[in-house]
């Protein structure tokens, strides 16, 4: 698996990974989950600093975190969105590089539009 690959054996940075699935997923959480999600990987909150924006405890954030998580990875197991993006990103980037046409780079950028505007699930 391709997806799997670049971020498994690459190493990438697990919070990259959550931020991508994120992207993609996040409608299928709760609003209080999406909220301490976007304020701790996308705002960078520490912590401490969404437990006091929410009144609630820093474990009870974590908490909350991780549990958003674990269903970003199930709905990611499930489904394999992030996975064919990634897969499709990398087909149009070599189909870009072949071609000398420039009405198929268009298609191409017609079909990029299209996934970017999907906005996920």
């Amino acid at each position: 698996m391709l997806y799997s690959y670049l971020f498994g054996t690459l190493g990438v940075e697990k919070d990259f990974k959550t931020v991508l699935l994120l992207d993609i997923y996040s409608g299928l959480l709760t609003a209080k989950q999406r909220r301490l999600c976007d304020m701790y990987y996308n705002q960078d909150y520490s912590l401490s600093e969404i437990a006091e924006h929410e009144k609630t405890t820093r474990q009870a954030v974590r908490d909350g975190i991780e549990k958003a998580k674990q269903k970003l990875e199930s709905f990611e197991r499930s489904l394999g969105l992030c996975e064919k993006k990634t897969r499709l990103a990398l087909a149009l980037a070599k189909a870009r590089m072949i071609s000398d046409d420039p009405r198929f780079n268009e298609a191409i950028d017609e079909i990029e539009r299209i996934w970017e505007t999907a906005d996920g699930v």
